[in-house]
C-alpha cells in the first residue's frame, strides 16, 4: 500500500487512518471490493476517488490484520438501508469516514461509528435545528462528527435523527 497509516485502539476499537491525497487509483483500484469499484465509478471528481479507495484501503489492512480468515478481495453487502457490510463476517462491524485528505477506518466486533470533518465554517442552521441548548456552547466539530457516528452506528440513516 502507497500511503502510511496510523492507528489507535482500545480494547474494543481499532481505528486506522491516513492522510490519501496521495495514492495512485490505477495501482491500488484492482483489490477493491465491487461494492467500492461502483461506488468509485459514480464519483466525480479525483479527490474524491481518492478517499473513498483509501476509506476501503484502510479497510482491507484492518481485515487483514485483526481478520485473516476472511478472505480478499473483500464482498460487502448493505442492510436495507445502505449500511455496508462484509458478507460471511457477521461479528466483524466496520465504520468508514473521510473529509479533506483524511480516510479513517474502525472495526469492532461491536456496532460503531465513526467520523471526521474538516470544519471551515459553522453551519448554525444546523447548530439551530439538531443541537440541544447545551450543545450550542461547545465546539461545533466536536458535537457534530459524534452526531455523525452516533448516526452510522444505528445503521438505519438519519432515521434516529441528530437530536
Amino acid at each position: 500500500m502507497s500511503i502510511d497509516i496510523y492507528e489507535y485502539k482500545t480494547a474494543e476499537i481499532t481505528v486506522l487512518y491516513a492522510d490519501v491525497s496521495k495514492l495512485d487509483i490505477s495501482k491500488e483500484y484492482p483489490q477493491l471490493s465491487q461494492y467500492r469499484k461502483e461506488k468509485i465509478k459514480k464519483l466525480k471528481q479525483k479527490k474524491d476517488k481518492k478517499l473513498s479507495l483509501g476509506a476501503e484501503l484502510l479497510l482491507i489492512n484492518a481485515v487483514k490484520l485483526y481478520c485473516p480468515k476472511i478472505f480478499l478481495p473483500l464482498e460487502i453487502e448493505t442492510n436495507q438501508f445502505g449500511k455496508p457490510m462484509i458478507k460471511g463476517a457477521d461479528n466483524l462491524n466496520f465504520n468508514l469516514a473521510h473529509s479533506q485528505d483524511i480516510a479513517v477506518c474502525a472495526i469492532s466486533d461491536k456496532p460503531l461509528g465513526v467520523d471526521t470533518e474538516h470544519i471551515s465554517r459553522v453551519s448554525e442552521k444546523i447548530r439551530d435545528r439538531y443541537f440541544t441548548e447545551n450543545e450550542k456552547k461547545l465546539d461545533f466539530g466536536y458535537i457534530w462528527t459524534r452526531k455523525e457516528a452516533v448516526v452510522k452506528a444505528e445503521g438505519t440513516g438519519i432515521t434516529v435523527g441528530l437530536d
